[in-house]
């Protein structure tokens, strides 16, 4: 049953008509059960978010958010902030941790149906675009942890919903309504994009691409008087302003942050190379009704009358892909496309039939299906040692990390006290040292440190500390050490042994103070 939320949008244009002169046309926006599907993925995240531990990025946001400042090496400052907080707010309590996530999973599902509603999709098309992103193998993979990865793609969403809808309200505004109404109308939703962009800048600089897309997207297809708004310009501006505290920690700390576009292109063996970037971009909007949509919402934004006004989206979508392929970006950075592209795929399928060949895609038994594959495949259901030794990498970094904590202190409380006295702990990465700060005091650790990353930047150990229990395959331990002393290694049979389930520990006593070496073993890869 649909409420009375009467949105009009655009009509199918003629075929001579430019973007937004459509006539509009309403359409209801399905707030009953849009809301009880968002429910339900509120609830089956706030579920999954308690089970398994901590994903390996979590606790680098915890323990980077306990070192308070502007930037990051490689993260602006607002996740790790929040992971730190609402840590010290309910200390290990992963629902709370994941909170966030959990809300904004359930949220982008609200907004990719308004994106719907927006563009004319009455219920059904809402339903089809809003399940499909409910039942994204990334997203509900990954929609109930506290990563970049998760609020990026909203915010993506909610900017494009800005978008849509200005375009919408600027084609029907344009029509018998006085100059000052028009312009108050539309001021207020491009003011609007102004947070939007803020808190996406502060989560992962990606959304530029996005931003540089849709200004070609207008100035080819129009509607192009968007750039004249002086609203848009402050908005930009104050967005841009925004990040000045961030941009001046780069600066001061030599841009770190401008090294990371190798290190993600080198890390390729996670998820892909470039000729990989377009099927595994695919399969994480969806199995079968989630790409089917969003191949067809992307012709549809490109080639159909329906959603003319709107094709400054879809050329936005192909050229915000094409740049993360060409920088050799993740397929998961563009996920922030896939509401947009649902909806338009819902909108084009709800006013004709579909083909017999492939119309079963986008049926009730096809999305049913396809939410069982999905769920069994992506949330963390059965335990974790099950999909551990299925080569799960999401579930590899949640587990592990407590055992080699555990193993760690007991190495450093076996040391004599006088040597535990100028010991201090160096771990080989920045899952591994953030785990360990995490979870080290418990287990009667001294402060932890890593050359690696993001970590590097948080500061060496003190010069009073003339010896380090090595965590991990240490590279520089050679250049580092005078003295090498293996250690009992960390075995943990449940962990992934490459991820942290076999891990070498030993003794370095060194060569020189930390404030002399450090600068010759900090490493971003």
């Amino acid at each position: 049953m649909t409420t009375t939320a009467p949105l009009p949008v655009a009509a199918p244009a003629a075929p001579d008509a430019r973007p937004g002169d459509a006539t509009p046309r309403t359409v209801r926006v399905a707030w009953r059960p849009v809301l009880l599907l968002a429910g339900v993925v509120a609830v089956v995240h706030a579920v999954t978010s308690a089970w398994y531990g901590a994903f390996g990025d979590e606790l680098y946001f915890v323990a980077a958010g306990r070192h308070l400042a502007w930037g990051y090496a490689d993260q602006p400052p607002l996740v790790p902030w929040l992971a730190a907080g609402l840590d010290a707010l309910a200390p290990g309590n992963l629902v709370v941790l994941r909170l966030p996530a959990t809300l904004t999973s359930a949220a982008h599902v609200v907004v990719t149906a308004l994106v719907a509603a927006e563009m004319g999709g009455r219920r059904r098309a809402q339903l089809l675009a809003g399940a499909a992103v409910a039942m994204s193998p990334f997203l509900l993979a990954t929609g109930h942890l506290l990563a970049t990865s998760t609020l990026d793609p909203f915010l993506w969403t909610l900017l494009l919903w800005l978008v849509v809808r200005w375009i919408r309200t600027d084609s029907r505004l344009r029509r018998g309504s006085s100059a000052a109404l028009r312009a108050a109308g539309q001021d207020r939703l491009l003011l609007a994009a102004a947070p939007v962009l803020a808190v996406a800048l502060s989560v992962k600089f990606l959304v530029p691409v996005l931003v540089a897309g849709l200004a070609v997207g207008v100035l080819v297809a129009g509607p192009r008087r968007l750039l004249a708004r002086p609203a848009l310009w402050v908005a930009l501006v104050l967005a841009a302003a925004s990040t000045v505290p961030t941009l001046l920690w780069q600066a001061a700390h030599g841009w770190p942050q401008l090294h990371m576009g190798a290190v993600v292109a080198a890390e390729g063996g996670l998820t892909g190379n470039r000729w990989c970037f377009l099927p595994f971009a695919a399969w994480d909007v969806g199995l079968v009704p989630g790409a089917v949509l969003a191949g067809l919402g992307l012709w549809g934004l490109l080639r159909a009358e329906v959603l003319r006004p709107w094709r400054a989206v879809g050329i936005a979508a192909v050229a915000a892909t094409a740049v993360m392929i060409a920088a050799g970006g993740r397929p998961y950075y563009v996920m922030g496309l896939a509401a947009v592209l649902l909806a338009a795929g819902a909108v084009v399928l709800q006013d004709r039939r579909p083909a017999r060949w492939w119309g079963w895609t986008v049926s009730v038994p096809a999305y049913v299906a396809s939410a069982l594959v999905v769920a069994v495949i992506a949330l963390p259901l059965g335990p974790a040692s099950w999909r551990v030794e299925r080569g799960d990498f999401l579930t590899a970094g949640q587990v592990g990390w407590q055992s080699l904590a555990a193993d760690t202190g007991a190495a450093y409380r076996a040391l004599p006290p006088e040597q535990q006295a100028r010991t201090t702990v160096l771990a080989w990465s920045y899952w591994y040292a953030a785990a360990l700060e995490v979870y080290g005091p418990a287990a009667g650790l001294p402060p932890v440190y890593s050359a690696h990353r993001g970590f590097a930047y948080l500061g060496p150990p003190p010069d009073t500390a003339t010896a380090a229990i090595l965590v991990g395959p240490i590279a520089e331990a050679g250049a580092l050490c005078r003295t090498v002393t293996p250690l009992p290694p960390h075995r943990d049979p449940t962990a992934n042994a490459v991820v942290n389930g076999d891990v070498p520990l030993a003794l370095c006593d060194l060569r020189a103070p930390w404030s002399a070496s450090w600068g010759s073993i900090t490493h971003m890869q």
